[in-house]
């Protein structure tokens, strides 16, 4: 692949991930990565499970319907995206050198008439794969699109998981998310290395309570390298409009090493959506991000690793979220 080519997806790839996170889709100009499409309802879905598939669907007008093995399908409509948790599971196989696709883990299904936006990221694959020195830079660019579009995701999936229990009416029993050995292994390589950057002057201390509130802004991510936190959402009890009922939902229980926090590192300063807590004496620190960022300049692979962290943090906690969704 060529440089312009190279920097023409690259282009389409921040595009994508722009119309995810504001809802605007303004000026599309198709091309061989990014397109528009109408998709008629059918019995057959227009996304197999267990397929392999190099495409994700941006969902401008219509509804979608989800199977991913519960009662009744998750409706997915305007404004939302499918297909996403392909795209992030391919990335990183794709950075570990895995060279492996992960296949749809859902049915989709048109509900009604769709207009959607498609994003062929075949060649983004090909940009990470390419051993042009000069594609490096991309490298960054691509991980922060995957982590924004994975953020929206789990807010999604938090969504939906806490949407069934409550129709439902089911207690609320959350389980330590276990995430795999060799994940844990470069976290703690991480923060070691990270430590022993010079002029950065962290060490360990206690950390106690809530590190960060629900709906206050966050400028610091939290690195805890002993204890657990706990994250839940406060949701309102019964009909919105008339009751001002509210209790706490506990969504994820997650054992050090584990990075929170991560939204503010997206967006310097943003609200959280969910609460965060530690259930068990910690042992970390918290780091402004500005602070970090410029310290990490000069170590750009450092910065490379941190959003890859963040990114299957999310990843295996979305994954958890779904499958604990169907099993409800």
């Amino acid at each position: 692949m060529d440089a312009a080519r190279a920097e023409q997806v690259i282009q389409s790839f921040q595009q994508i991930t722009r119309i995810i996170h504001t809802g605007e889709v303004g000026e599309l100009k198709p091309s061989a990565t990014l397109l528009e499409k109408n998709i008629k309802p059918s019995e057959m879905p227009f996304i197999r499970k267990d397929a392999s598939g190099r495409a994700l669907f941006y969902i401008v007008e219509g509804k979608a319907g989800v199977d991913i093995g519960q009662p009744e399908r998750v409706v997915v409509s305007r404004k939302s995206t499918v297909g996403e948790m392909s795209l992030v599971s391919t990335m990183l196989n794709t950075f570990d050198n895995l060279g492996a696709i992960d296949s749809r883990n859902a049915d989709v299904y048109c509900e009604e008439p769709l207009r959607v936006i498609v994003f062929n990221y075949s060649p983004v694959v090909e940009i990470l794969q390419d051993p042009n020195p000069e594609f490096r830079r991309y490298r960054q660019q691509i991980l922060v699109c995957l982590n924004r579009i994975i953020f929206k995701k789990l807010i999604t999936v938090d969504k939906n998981y806490i949407d069934v229990l409550t129709s439902m009416d089911l207690e609320n029993e959350v389980e330590q998310l276990e995430y795999p050995s060799r994940f844990v292994e470069n976290l703690n390589v991480f923060l070691k290395k990270m430590r022993n950057i010079p002029n950065m002057r962290i060490s360990p201390h206690d950390i106690r309570g809530v590190l960060i509130r629900e709906n206050q802004a966050n400028d610091s991510l939290i690195f805890l390298e002993k204890g657990m936190v706990k994250i839940s959402k406060t949701v309102v009890v019964g009909d919105e409009e008339e009751s001002e009922e509210r209790e706490r939902v506990d969504l994820s229980i997650m054992a050090a090493p584990v990075v929170v926090g991560d939204c503010s590192i997206l967006n310097v300063g943003a609200i959280s959506s969910n609460q965060i807590e530690v259930i068990e004496n910690g042992t970390g620190y918290r780091i402004a991000v500005q602070n970090l960022l410029r310290h990490f300049q000069r170590y750009p692979e450092m910065l490379e690793n941190l959003f890859k962290i963040i990114l299957e943090l999310n990843y295996f906690r979305t994954s958890d979220m779904m499958a604990r969704t169907v099993n409800l």
